[in-house]
């Protein structure tokens, strides 16, 4: 009899086995590393609705020429800030905690992460929020530096507005930071085997729920565009609570649940193989000359680009049918839909990939982006070109619903379906290809995807300002990167099915 079945008893029923395979006395494990997601998601969210909120109502622009008034083409800044800003500081970012985890290892490093972002949160709510006024600068000098040097608008208004920008940046390194390399990386070195598949899907289940209180706190406290000092000092007095609490938690772990032999034995744990590290040179010559590689690459460079050219149409119709409080409405609705989809998902993705192929699975997330995301650039394209109403309902308000689910359902089905198959279709690789190959597609198809669709934006920006002038360019390359995505999906799946079959063939022989 194994390990694995000596520890599940046979009081699980179908029903148990399914929804909840916990036993009683693991709930003492169990429930901290759930709490201890629970509480980084809730930062995440917190920030990452803000972020927007702020770039949004908070910054200073340059003055519209025609009308003297300062410019309303926000949505050019969020481009200009994952470009220009938030990816060199992700590099920046992972090379720390490389230094830190050789240097100070693992649980240290936890500390002193968490310590860092909660001290910038604390001077942020502080003393950057109140004196915003007088720490940017003003329209008319905006104006003065975009008048000389147009083409780098977004850049310039970034840089003017800096204490926006960096929040923005800090709330985007959290999601990574936190999440996959703190979180993920402490419970892969500490959930034994027989605990992994009862437990992970479940950590997601009880996590989630921090991301659906992030979005009704964000709607409860958002009332208008002023954005008032003790509301966002407050938020941060909360985010930083529950970053003590995090640390908290971590360390009633340590201390008092690991030293139990019944929830840690170190020959109990998958070992992580280590990565290996491969130049962006070394990963452009290694995808172009393995096509099953590449394959991978534009699934996860086609997700990339998409969700970039939707969120920056989508955020941009908000602002225009929204006043501050109906944005952060919205805001917090994106949120709770993703936190609550993303549970139903979970539940009942471990069925999807049971029951049906690699390709039907894989092709999901790329038909609800088309499906759903065009449908709402249908609806921007018939509210801009047609009329601002359908059968008496605001083309604008629709446009914005459909934009909102489609955004939380594709986060959703991405978290679950998505990463899954794309971990599964390294499985029949060899050991060396597999380990380049997952390290290639991160630096190319990962950094790519983040990067690329912002490239292309300020590249529209420098002709014309504001995303709706290029609208149909917009949907054209959405369009074009989705069907080349399912494309890849097909192609993909008849090499990893044979690629399957032959690894099953040898390991019959």
């Amino acid at each position: 009899m194994t390990t694995e079945a000596k520890t599940q008893p046979k009081e699980f029923n179908k029903f148990q086995a399914f929804l909840w395979p916990i036993h009683n006395y693991e709930l003492k494990k169990f429930l901290p590393m759930s709490f201890l997601m629970f509480f980084i998601l809730l930062v995440y969210t917190l920030v990452r609705d803000l972020k927007d909120i702020f770039v949004n109502y908070r910054t200073h622009m340059w003055i519209d020429h025609d009308t003297g008034l300062p410019s309303t083409e926000t949505s050019q800044l969020i481009p200009a800030l994952k470009l220009w800003y938030v990816l060199p500081c992700a590099f920046l970012a992972v090379m720390a905690f490389t230094f830190l985890m050789n240097k100070f290892g693992s649980k240290k490093t936890f500390y002193i992460i968490i310590s860092f972002f909660m001290i910038f949160y604390a001077i942020f709510g502080f003393i950057l929020y109140p004196n915003l006024e007088v720490l940017e600068m003003s329209s008319e000098a905006i104006t003065s530096m975009v008048d000389a040097v147009p083409a780098l608008s977004g850049f310039i208004a970034c840089f003017a507005n800096w204490p926006v920008a960096l929040f923005y940046i800090f709330s985007e390194i959290w999601g990574t930071m936190a999440i996959a390399s703190l979180f993920w990386q402490f419970a892969n070195a500490t959930t034994m085997k027989t605990e992994v598949k009862r437990f992970f899907g479940l950590f997601s289940l009880i996590g989630n729920i921090g991301v659906v209180i992030a979005g009704e706190l964000v709607q409860r406290f958002i009332k208008d565009k002023s954005l008032p000092v003790p509301v966002i000092t407050g938020f941060m007095v909360g985010v930083i609570i529950c970053g003590l609490t995090t640390m908290g938690i971590y360390y009633y772990i340590n201390a008092k649940i690991l030293t139990d032999p019944r929830f840690f034995d170190p020959t109990q744990i998958k070992k992580k193989k280590k990565k290996e590290k491969v130049s962006v040179t070394e990963g452009i010559k290694l995808l172009f000359s393995n096509t099953y590689l590449l394959l991978i690459a534009v699934l996860v460079l086609g997700y990339g680009v998409a969700i970039n050219f939707a969120e920056i149409v989508l955020k941009d119709q908000m602002k225009e049918a929204f006043d501050a409080a109906g944005y952060a409405h919205m805001q917090g609705n994106v949120s709770k839909f993703t936190g609550i989809f993303t549970i139903f998902v979970t539940l009942f993705g471990a069925i999807i990939l049971r029951k049906c192929k690699w390709r039907t699975t894989a092709v999901i997330t790329p038909l609800i982006f088309l499906i759903l995301g065009g449908a709402f650039f249908m609806l921007v394209m018939y509210k801009k070109y047609v009329s601002p109403e359908i059968i008496g309902i605001s083309s604008l308000t629709l446009a914005v619903w459909f934009g909102v689910i489609q955004d939380a359902l594709t986060k959703s089905v991405k978290y679950s379906l998505f990463d899954t198959t794309k971990s599964m279709a390294y499985i029949p690789l060899d050991e060396d290809t597999k380990t380049k190959g997952q390290a290639a597609v991160e630096v190319i198809g990962g950094r790519a995807g983040k990067a690329g669709a912002s490239a292309i934006q300020q590249v529209m920006f420098a002709f014309q300002r504001g995303i709706m002038n290029h609208l149909i360019t917009v949907v054209v390359l959405f369009i074009a990167t989705v069907v080349a995505w399912i494309f890849s999906v097909f192609k993909l799946s008849g090499k990893y099915e044979k690629a399957v079959a032959e690894q099953h063939e040898e390991e019959l022989a």
